[in-house]
């Protein structure tokens, strides 16, 4: 099980405010199945490695068609072996 922080940042658009272009995004998260922690400056997601860099390929092509020139993606991944991770591990809880 991994844990990933994704963040997408839509370029090339007609205004500074990004909320729209990044509804879709939002929508392919839920759609996912994978847990996930929607936080200020990213969503963080849980769930196994295939599954997480196949929903960053989603994400990628969601932005892309609302019409944003450009698209970057920062993404962080966790994925340990030797015991069980998850969103709650990695915050002490």
């Amino acid at each position: 099980m991994a844990v990933a922080e994704l963040c997408l940042f839509p370029l090339g658009t007609e205004t500074p405010s990004v909320g729209e272009y990044l509804k879709p995004v939002m929508d392919e998260i839920r759609k996912s199945g994978l847990k996930y922690r929607i936080c200020p400056m990213g969503t963080v997601v849980e769930g196994e490695l295939s599954d997480i860099l196949e929903l960053v390929k989603r994400c990628h092509r969601a932005v892309l068609q609302t019409g944003a020139k450009r698209v970057v993606i920062s993404l962080k991944i966790d994925d340990r072996t030797d015991k069980k991770l998850t969103i709650e591990s990695k915050l002490g809880v």
